[in-house]
């Protein structure tokens, strides 16, 4: 009996381990700390690239998520950007350069407490930094805009399409689950 005991204990802790190595080998490898860009990098940022990033036109290398689900900037974007962040329309005037590119390396004491466990996991490279820095350089002046008033509109217009759409749909289902049961019950009065 105590040698079945020790067989299922030892069995056990055998698919234990196994369970934490199969775990442990799936988890995500989390990428290097990745610094702040030097004033080279810099100085060879691309505008249009850091647009197409912050947007999510183009995907971030270490598969961050673009800027635009949690800010906006200026008009850009059909709808907007997210209301989760700020408003990064004039961040270049209020804020500096190195002071961005802490925030954006994720480094140092500035980090937000939002940003910091996502880009902790997915950093942005050098070029990536540099890029953005140079989108939100370029963007300064530009008026911010509210589009708050347009994504309600396209709202209620969705609603009110999908509540015809489902009438349109289901229009003859009450009359028909009417008709069958008035039929029933004109043949139990007969």
């Amino acid at each position: 009996m105590k040698n079945n005991k020790s067989k299922f204990k030892h069995t056990a802790n055998l698919l234990i381990a196994l369970a934490a190595l199969f775990l442990y080998g799936c988890a995500p490898e989390k990428p290097a700390p990745i610094g702040p860009a030097s004033s080279q990098e810099i100085a060879a940022g691309n505008a249009e690239n850091g647009r197409k990033l912050f947007m999510g036109y183009i995907h971030f290398q270490n598969e961050g998520p673009p800027c635009m689900g949690c800010h906006s900037v200026g008009d850009n974007g059909l709808l907007g950007g997210g209301a989760l962040g700020p408003d990064l329309t004039n961040v270049s005037a209020q804020m500096s350069q190195s002071e961005l590119l802490i925030i954006l390396a994720n480094y140092g004491f500035t980090n937000s407490p939002v940003m910091e466990p996502i880009y902790n996991q997915h950093p942005l490279t050098e070029s990536e930094q540099a890029d953005l820095i140079a989108f939100l350089n370029a963007s300064t002046g530009e008026p911010a805009e509210d589009k708050e008033l347009i994504v309600i509109g396209i709202s209620i217009l969705a609603t009110a399409f999908t509540a015809m759409a489902i009438g349109f749909i289901y229009r003859k289902r009450l009359r028909n689950v009417r008709a069958a049961m008035v039929s029933k019950a004109e043949k139990e009065l007969l």
